[in-house]
């Protein structure tokens, strides 16, 4: 049975709700705040205004998306005033560069929690499948950092749970 909420809302827009509730509260503002105050810049953003947000939020959605174009009437509005190519263009995250860093400077944290000592001791999951994604990033498969990554934290927490 669907809630009320999610009858009254599509799954896109439930996601919306998510994001702005959660992810860019949470997570962007939150860079941006630190990133800023690090810099001793002052920074505004205007498409955050409650009036901008409330008017957004009661478009329908074929104003929001059209043709798999997500912030449509936006980009519709911005192609008179804006040159296209300073906005319409791949997203840039704001992502560390931990494979880089577990490469180099954080390689021990694979060392002292991915060993097969503390892996087994743990039984959580199999030190042959750690060891092959090991492996696979020592030669070069750098996109599977964050595997490594989650399984590090995993027994970091483990290995402090045990000692406690």
């Amino acid at each position: 049975m669907k809630s009320k909420v999610a009858a009254k809302y599509s799954s896109a827009e439930m996601q919306s709700l998510f994001d702005f509730k959660y992810y860019l509260q949470e997570d962007l503002n939150a860079k941006v705040d630190r990133a800023s105050m690090h810099h001793a810049l002052e920074t505004r953003a205007p498409l955050l205004d409650y009036r901008i947000a409330e008017f957004a939020f009661s478009l329908p959605e074929h104003l929001r998306k059209k043709d798999n174009v997500s912030k449509y009437l936006l980009k519709k509005i911005l192609y008179k005033h804006v040159p296209k190519e300073i906005f319409d263009r791949p997203k840039w995250g704001f992502t560390i560069p931990l494979g880089e860093w577990l490469a180099g400077d954080l390689n021990y944290l694979i060392q002292d929690y991915l060993n097969r000592e503390v892996i087994e001791r743990h039984h959580v999951v199999f030190y042959a499948k750690v060891d092959e994604l090991k492996m696979r990033f020592a030669k070069g498969e750098k996109h599977i950092y964050q595997r490594l990554w989650a399984l590090i934290l995993l027994h970091m927490w483990l290995e402090k749970i045990d000692n406690h």
